[in-house]
C-alpha cells in the first residue's frame, strides 16, 4: 500500500486545528483506497527543507505559508478551509489584540505605542502578520512601533497568560480564539478587552476583530512530485466533504490580499523591500529603473535620430544652395548670352532690312547721277566746281553703296556653322533657365512629356536654345495674364511618321479669332498690344536658318500652340534631306 504523506506546519496554530486534521484525515483515508495517508508535521523554520527530506505528497498550513514560499518550490492549490456560514467565505482570518480589561489607558492602536506586546509566532498570519499590516495602514512603522514583542509557541494559553499576568500589556490573538476559550471556560468571561475593535460588517462573520482586513484561512495543497490522479481524488474528496466544526472545504481562494499583506510587510517574496542595499534597491525599483533606462535609449536613440536628420538635411541643403548658385550663374551667363545674342539678332536684322530698302534708293540716286552728267556734258559748259561736286556726290555714292553690299555680304555669310544637337536636351535647359530667370513661372502649371531619350536635329544650339525660350517666354505671358483657368504652359516632343521631330509648345489664354492666327501665320505679327513682333522675327529667322517649319494653331479653350517640325540628323551615308 502507498504512503501518502501530509505534512503540516508544526506550531502555526495547527494545534487548535486538531478537529479539522482530524476529519480531514479521515476522509482521505475513507475515499481513497489503496493509499495510507499520513500527518508529518514540519518545522516552520527549515519547512522547505523538510519538505524535500520527508517527500511529502500534500501540505496543510495557512495561505501566508504558502505566498512566502511562492518561487522556491511550486505548489498545486487544491481546497482552502472557509467559514461554512459567513457571507464572504473566503475571509476569515484576521487579528484580535486583546488587553486587561482594567487596562483603561490601552482603547486605540496608538495608544500600544511603544507598549510590550504578546504575539505567536513571526509568521502567524492571525496572531502577528495582520495586526502588523493594520499598524502600517495607520501610518506608523511596524518594526518600531512596540517597545518589545514577546514571540510564543502557542496563543493558548502562552500569549493570553502573558496578557493576564501583567508581563506584556497586550497580546495578539487570530480571530475568533478569544470567543473559543471563553466558550471552553479556559478564561473567565470579560477579563480580557479587545482593542481597536472593527464594527460587525453584512459579510455574517461574528468573530470580535481589531484589523478591519480579513484573509483566507488555512490552505491544501499538492507538491510538484504528486501523481495527477491523487491530486485529483484528493481534491473531490475535500470538496465532497460535509461541514465540520463550523468550516468547510472550498476552492474560494483570494491569494491577492495576502499578496498584498505580503508586500506592505516586505516578506516573503517582497523581502527586497526592506534590503537597503544596491541589490535591493534595484529589486524594489526594477520597473521605475527600467522606465528611466527605456526612456535614456529613447532620448539616446533620439538625439542620435535628430543629429542623422540633421547631418541629411544640412547636406542636402548644402547640395540645394551649391546647386542654386551653378543655376544662378549658369542663368545669369545664359542671360548674357541671350542678350547678346537677342541684340545681335535684332541688329542683325535690322541691319539687314536697311541695306535691303537702301538698296533701291541708292539705285536711283545712282541713275540721277548718271542722267545729271550726260545732260551736262551735252550743253558743253565747263565749270571745274561742278566737275568737283559731281565727282564727290560719285565718289560719296560709290562708298555708299559699298558699304550696304558689305552689310548685306556680311548677313549672308555671318553664319554659326550648324552641328548635331539633341533637341530633347536643348528643351530641357531652356526651361530650366526660364524657370530660374521668372520667379512667376513656378505659379503656374508646366507639364513637359517626351518619351524619347533622344532626338538629334541639324542646328545651333545656342540658337535653338533662343528660339526655345522665346515660344515659352511668349506662352508664360498670354498664359498668366489672360488665362480664365488655370495657367497653363505645355511643352512636349513628338516623332512624325514622316521620321520629322516635332516641338509643340501650347498655353493657355484668351480665345484667339481668326485675324490673331492670321496675322501670327501670314505676317508674323505680335497678337499682344505693346508687341513688336521681333520676338517672332527672331524665331523665324532661326527656324528658317535650320530649315525648320513653325506653324501657328488655336488651342481649344483658349490660348495658342505653336508647332515646330525639324529634321531628323541623319549620319554619313543615310540619305540626307535638310
Amino acid at each position: 500500500m502507498k504512503v501518502i504523506k501530509i505534512g503540516y506546519a508544526y506550531g502555526l496554530e495547527l494545534y487548535e486545528e486538531n478537529e479539522t486534521l482530524k476529519n480531514t484525515l479521515q476522509a482521505l483515508r475513507s475515499h481513497i483506497r489503496g493509499a495510507e495517508f499520513q500527518l508529518v508535521p514540519l518545522s516552520p523554520v527549515d519547512t522547505l527543507s523538510e519538505i524535500e527530506e520527508q517527500k511529502v505528497d500534500f501540505l496543510i498550513g495557512p495561505s501566508n505559508f504558502f505566498v512566502e514560499f511562492r518561487g522556491a518550490t511550486p505548489f498545486t492549490h487544491i481546497a482552502t478551509r472557509i467559514n461554512a456560514e459567513g457571507l464572504n467565505a473566503a475571509k476569515t482570518v484576521g487579528s484580535t489584540i486583546i488587553v486587561r480589561t482594567d487596562r483603561k489607558d490601552l482603547n486605540t492602536l496608538h495608544d500600544l505605542r511603544n507598549k510590550k506586546i504578546a504575539a505567536s509566532t513571526p509568521n502567524s498570519l492571525g496572531g502577528w502578520l495582520a495586526a502588523l499590516r493594520e499598524i502600517t495602514q495607520k501610518g506608523h512603522d511596524p518594526d518600531s512601533f512596540f517597545s518589545s514583542v514577546h514571540f510564543a509557541q502557542f496563543q493558548t494559553p502562552d500569549v493570553i497568560s502573558s496578557v493576564l499576568n501583567g508581563n506584556v500589556d497586550a497580546g495578539i490573538l487570530t480571530t475568533c480564539v478569544l470567543e473559543k476559550i471563553e466558550r471552553l471556560g479556559l478564561i473567565e468571561k470579560d477579563s480580557l478587552r479587545v482593542i481597536n475593535e472593527q464594527p460587525l460588517d453584512k459579510s455574517g462573520f461574528s468573530c470580535r476583530r481589531s484589523t478591519a482586513d480579513l484573509y483566507p484561512d488555512m490552505s491544501f495543497v499538492a507538491t510538484a512530485t504528486t501523481p495527477e490522479w491523487l491530486t485529483r481524488e484528493v481534491a473531490i474528496t475535500l470538496l465532497s466533504m460535509p461541514a465540520f466544526d463550523g468550516y468547510r472545504w472550498s476552492v474560494e481562494h483570494d491569494q491577492f490580499s495576502i499578496d498584498q499583506l505580503m508586500k506592505d510587510l516586505g516578506l516573503g517574496p517582497y523581502s527586497y523591500l526592506k534590503d537597503t542595499s544596491l541589490k535591493g534597491l534595484i529589486n524594489r525599483f526594477k520597473n521605475e529603473l527600467l522606465i528611466v533606462l527605456a526612456i535614456l535609449l529613447f532620448l539616446i536613440f533620439n538625439e542620435l535620430h535628430l543629429r542623422r536628420l540633421v547631418n541629411q538635411r544640412t547636406k542636402a541643403l548644402s547640395i540645394a544652395l551649391k546647386e542654386k548658385e551653378r543655376a544662378n550663374e549658369e542663368a545669369a551667363l545664359s542671360r548674357q548670352r541671350f542678350a547678346s545674342l537677342e541684340r545681335y539678332g535684332i541688329i542683325s536684322q535690322l541691319g539687314t532690312i536697311i541695306a535691303h530698302e537702301s538698296k533701291q534708293p541708292l539705285g536711283t540716286l545712282s541713275n540721277y547721277l548718271a542722267i545729271l552728267q550726260i545732260y551736262l556734258e551735252k550743253n558743253k559748259e565747263k565749270d571745274d566746281f561742278q566737275d568737283d561736286i559731281l565727282k564727290n556726290m560719285s565718289a560719296q555714292l560709290d562708298r555708299l553703296n559699298s558699304l550696304v553690299n558689305s552689310v548685306r555680304n556680311f548677313a549672308k555669310k555671318k553664319q554659326n556653322p550648324l552641328t548635331k544637337t539633341n533637341l530633347v536636351t536643348i528643351t530641357q535647359k531652356a526651361l530650366r533657365n526660364y524657370e530660374a530667370n521668372e520667379p512667376g513661372f513656378k505659379k503656374i502649371k508646366v507639364i513637359f512629356q517626351c518619351a524619347l531619350s533622344e532626338a538629334f536635329i541639324l542646328s545651333e544650339a545656342l540658337s535653338l536654345e533662343l528660339l526655345i525660350l522665346n515660344l515659352i517666354k511668349n506662352g508664360y505671358e498670354e498664359a498668366s495674364l489672360n488665362s480664365k483657368e488655370a495657367p497653363l504652359v505645355k511643352v512636349s516632343i513628338t516623332q512624325e511618321k514622316d521620321g520629322r521631330y516635332r516641338l509643340q509648345i501650347e498655353n493657355s489664354g484668351r480665345k484667339m479669332s481668326d485675324k490673331d492666327i492670321e496675322r501670327l501665320v501670314l505676317m508674323g505679327e505680335s497678337i499682344k498690344p505693346e508687341g513688336l513682333g521681333l520676338g517672332l522675327s527672331i524665331i523665324r529667322g532661326i527656324a528658317d536658318h535650320f530649315g525648320a517649319d513653325i506653324q501657328f494653331s488655336r488651342r481649344a479653350g483658349g490660348g495658342v500652340i505653336a508647332s515646330i517640325y525639324f529634321m531628323r540628323y541623319k549620319e554619313e551615308g543615310e540619305e540626307r534631306n535638310v
